[in-house]
């Protein structure tokens, strides 16, 4: 590959299905950054993902008739990122790695996990690795991190590329002054009722403390059972959703905002007030970037607010929240938390490093 003309790309990052969740191009802008703080020298560009990565509903595999640019690329790296080591990796990579392979094109799985954590995809990924060595692998949690590193020998213990988003945008201002942030998806959004002072209780099944006030939390019974069936189910419950929510909370005025922009139904982003859609994923830093306070069952809603330095609670088990954990953020779940941002650009900084010396131990 020396041959090679000094503008075209030599390293490739696998990108996109951001309608189906804005979330992955969040990871994705923050990835390219990355790569362009360790590559200095090099190209870097932007390259769609494999096209069974449109849903995880169904058994994840490319269409026959895909026109697999993937495997016609000629390109020093490839680089993947988020939970890839699942269950379906072989059938999505089998036959691209192989042709990249055969001419030497190495991999480099970056802000990578697993998807589930179960035997079988820890298994799945232990033959899929031992077929296809990759040249690096940085996790994006440490859950990940300590199944990967018996796997394979260059692993490092890294973070999610989304937490480098603020290094590449700044936030547009804007003069609605302190607003709050409602973003569910597969959840209801719940009945929040905010009451005066900080240790009194109400009737909500769960509560928190924000702003010196107690915010008491409950769920919708027939959403919140439909939600957990399945997210055809969720959406049916959204569907028969009637309620009347409010504009403002706390003193807060709301934005509600919706990952999910295709297929685009407006009866659901715009159900409620304050509703907020984009296909670009510029609009949410800068609403993430000036929230606060996001309360989402999004993992890479309350990733993006905590960049920024705002607070952000969590309401979800995914096993893919284990990159807050890696951050000392295990206690999203249970309340509103913030980031030392001080320790984050330390691990940004730590990582960036990580993968500089990898490169120039290859020589590159």
């Amino acid at each position: 590959m020396s041959d090679k003309s000094q503008n075209r790309p030599s390293v490739a990052l696998v990108s996109g299905f951001g309608a189906q969740n804005i979330g992955n191009v969040f990871f994705n802008v923050g990835g390219l950054h990355v790569l362009r703080e360790v590559f200095p020298e090099r190209n870097v560009q932007f390259i769609q993902d494999q096209p069974g990565y449109w849903t995880f509903n169904r058994a994840r595999q490319n269409h026959r008739n895909y026109c697999n640019l993937l495997s016609r690329l000629d390109v020093d790296y490839i680089v993947l990122q988020g939970p890839v080591f699942s269950a379906t990796l072989p059938k999505l990579w089998d036959y691209t790695l192989g042709e990249l392979y055969k001419k030497g094109t190495k991999v480099i799985y970056l802000s990578s996990a697993l998807f589930k954590y179960t035997p079988e995809e820890i298994e799945i990924t232990k033959r899929f690795l031992e077929k296809y060595p990759p040249a690096f692998i940085s996790t994006r949690d440490a859950r990940s991190y300590e199944v990967l590193k018996d796997l394979h020998g260059n692993v490092y213990k890294g973070i999610c590329s989304a937490w480098f988003v603020p290094d590449v945008y700044d936030p547009v201002p804007m003069d609605m002054g302190k607003f709050a942030v409602m973003n569910f998806d597969r959840m209801p959004e719940p009945n929040i009722s905010v009451l005066g002072n900080t240790g009194v209780g109400g009737n909500g099944a769960d509560s928190f403390e924000f702003d010196d006030k107690t915010w008491n939390i409950d769920w919708p019974s027939l959403q919140r059972k439909l939600s957990v069936r399945g997210k055809a189910s969720a959406y049916i419950g959204a569907f028969l959703d009637f309620r009347k929510l409010p504009a403002e909370l706390g003193g807060y005025p709301l934005i509600r905002t919706e990952h999910r922009t295709n297929p685009h139904f407006s009866w659901k982003i715009y159900g409620q007030p304050g509703g907020l859609a984009s296909d670009e994923p510029y609009t949410y830093f800068s609403v993430y970037g000036n929230s606060a306070l996001t309360l989402s069952d999004r993992v890479h809603a309350c990733v993006m607010t905590l960049a920024y330095g705002n607070p952000a609670m969590l309401f979800s088990l995914s096993p893919r929240s284990a990159l807050f954990d890696r951050l000392g953020l295990d206690d999203i779940r249970n309340r509103p938390v913030t980031l030392d941002l001080d320790y984050l650009e330390q691990e940004k900084g730590d990582l960036i490093t990580a993968l500089q010396g990898f490169v120039k131990s290859n020589g590159l």
